[in-house]
């Protein structure tokens, strides 16, 4: 099953065709490209968990799904979206994340694993975990596919057996934690 998912997710992301973002560039560039691998990694977790997950903002606000792993993005459906969220099916908060930020006037996007881990004052305490993280003119979906893959198998427990321990151990031991 891993090995399964891997190649699928490698095939979505490397399927998704550059007319896409054709004349994009900067921060709606990696806002689409971003999109564009959330919204197939959304659709492959569902159908490999069997599981409901949730993407925030909603999937069908951002994109049109038009069968065999192919979505259209809607206009304006990213318009000022810095953040993607998948979750869900998970026991405890834990979300696949896609953020798209400027740094020294550099628009970049990072993807990371990102677990609750207590409570303070009564609100979650996040830790993170960063999978990729590129410009916009460096981005590329297959070494993205690539950087998730080993985790995805991972992931797949996490969400089918409701137990973050699989996902959170293998993030703890492969990725960099970047924060609270």
């Amino acid at each position: 099953m891993s090995q399964d998912i891997r190649q699928q997710i490698k095939a979505d992301m490397g399927a998704i065709q550059p007319v896409a973002v054709a004349g994009l560039e900067g921060l709606d560039l990696v806002r689409s490209l971003v999109a564009h691998a959330f919204l197939r990694v959304w659709t492959r977790m569902a159908l490999a968990t069997g599981k409901k997950l949730e993407m925030s903002p909603s999937q069908f606000d951002i994109g049109t799904y038009k069968g065999k792993m192919n979505w259209i993005l809607n206009e304006g459906g990213l318009d000022e979206v810095n953040r993607l969220e998948i979750s869900g099916g998970h026991g405890k908060d834990l979300s696949f994340v896609g953020e798209v930020y400027e740094l020294e006037g550099i628009a970049r996007a990072r993807i990371l694993f990102s677990f609750q881990e207590d409570e303070v004052k009564g609100k979650p305490v996040f830790v993170s975990y960063l999978v990729y993280d590129q410009s916009a003119r460096d981005f590329d979906l297959v070494e993205l596919a690539n950087a998730l893959g080993p985790a995805l198998s991972k992931w797949v427990d996490t969400v089918a057996f409701e137990d973050e321990e699989p996902l959170w151990t293998y993030s703890k031991e492969h990725f960099e934690c970047v924060g609270m």
